[in-house]
């Protein structure tokens, strides 16, 4: 599955007066994740000889978030159960002929998993914690100890699991794409802000 094929189906969901910029959001944060999660398993392979399916974890990243632009409505703005976003996109994915082993990066990848839907192989852990180190809305990169906060918002047994994940991939070198990405954040965020949106 090719990343051309892949933003192909993002192009299919994406929609509404700002359908341009919705899509521009999810798939940069996408293209993110991905380099985040390359990175950690390069990592794993490199320093512990992991063997992990490094073209799986691309594909996976690429494809975490296709559940998100059902949560947006045509004026962009977050209704429904956004937690559910990763369910919706397992949905859409298998639909789309997508393969279960591929479309469950989906299902798998709210936080260090959701109810019964928790990530099982190296791969789908990968990026599933991978997620955890950027946000959409807004669009900036979170640190470990921030995203540990927010997860134990939840449920204190997140921010467990998530210490964890940290202990078994490590912590990401951020610095490089923080660097990379620093101008479209910036000019995305003040583009929400100059349209009056209401994200969340």
């Amino acid at each position: 599955m090719t990343q051309k094929k892949i933003y192909k189906l993002h192009q299919d969901q994406a929609h509404g007066k700002y359908k341009k910029e919705m899509l521009e959001l999810v798939w940069g944060h996408s293209l993110i994740v991905k380099n985040i999660a390359i990175e950690i398993a390069e990592k794993m392979e490199k320093e512990y000889g992991c063997k992990i399916d490094k073209k799986l974890v691309e594909i996976g990243a690429l494809l975490h978030d296709i559940g998100v632009y059902d949560y947006f409505d045509d004026d962009f703005n977050i209704g429904g159960k956004y937690i559910l976003h990763g369910r919706t996109g397992y949905e859409i994915l298998i639909k789309a002929g997508v393969s279960k082993k591929r479309a469950r990066f989906s299902l798998v990848h709210i936080g260090v998993g959701y109810e019964n839907d928790i990530p099982v192989t190296v791969e789908e852990e990968i990026v599933a914690y991978s997620d955890n180190f950027h946000s959409k809305i807004p669009v900036r990169f979170n640190s470990y100890e921030g995203e540990k906060k927010h997860l134990e918002g939840f449920d204190l047994d997140k921010g467990v699991l998530f210490e964890r994940f940290k202990d078994k991939y490590g912590l990401p070198d951020l610095k490089n794409l923080e660097k990379k990405y620093k101008k479209w954040q910036e000019e995305f965020n003040e583009w929400i802000k100059e349209t009056h949106l209401t994200l969340r």
